[in-house]
């Protein structure tokens, strides 16, 4: 009885072609969303993500000066951020496509009344789409995470302009707090983490 020599693998099987690479990397940053966590590279640090999973944000701020400080401290790659001119523009936007989240300044479009027109519009939104719209105030006379005054407002979160540099953290934090509130709601109705 011969044995044959072991044959040589097919160079191709060792190792996967870059297509099927970047189709493991979109399947694992899938899964990372669905599962409600963040996907790590091996070496520990967040996997980029998508454009098409980045929170659509809507910034509707009177003072230019803290405009221009959010956009530099807002983190790009969880968020894709739109200004808005004034209030019939943003109503406009909300109502033609998605957007995940309003960061609102009271003073926005002043002379009319753009604050109360915004949250007016969100407020008579169905609930499975004023659940989805996470609104969120921007004034100096609030306490950031103040649950009370965010109730008071009929927002999500309040934030106080002082705490501009560090809106990612709290932004993370608040939206992670409502996700919890209502993951039994979400698990039910088949419906993914805001």
């Amino acid at each position: 009885m011969t044995v044959d020599p072991p044959k040589k693998a097919d160079p191709s099987i060792r190792s996967a072609p870059k297509s099927m690479q970047a189709n493991n990397d979109v399947l694992a940053q899938l899964v990372a969303l669905l599962s409600g966590g963040q996907n790590r590279n091996a070496d520990g640090s967040p996997v980029p993500i998508a454009n098409w999973q980045r929170r659509q944000l809507l910034l509707c701020i009177a003072d230019p000066e803290q405009l221009n400080r959010i956009q530099e401290v807002l983190d790009q790659a969880a968020f894709c951020p739109t200004v808005a001119e004034d209030a019939a523009k943003a109503v406009e936007l909300m109502r033609d496509s998605r957007v995940d989240v309003v960061i609102l300044d009271p003073q926005f479009d002043g002379p009319n009344q753009g604050g109360i027109m915004i949250l007016r519009h969100v407020s008579s939104l169905m609930p499975k789409y004023r659940r989805r719209t996470y609104l969120v105030l921007l004034s100096p006379q609030v306490k950031t995470l103040d649950t009370y005054m965010a109730f008071l407002n009929g927002v999500n979160l309040t934030i106080n302009t002082a705490d501009i540099a560090t809106i990612n953290q709290i932004l993370e934090r608040s939206i992670r707090d409502f996700n919890e509130l209502y993951r039994g709601y979400n698990t039910a109705a088949g419906l993914s983490p805001f």
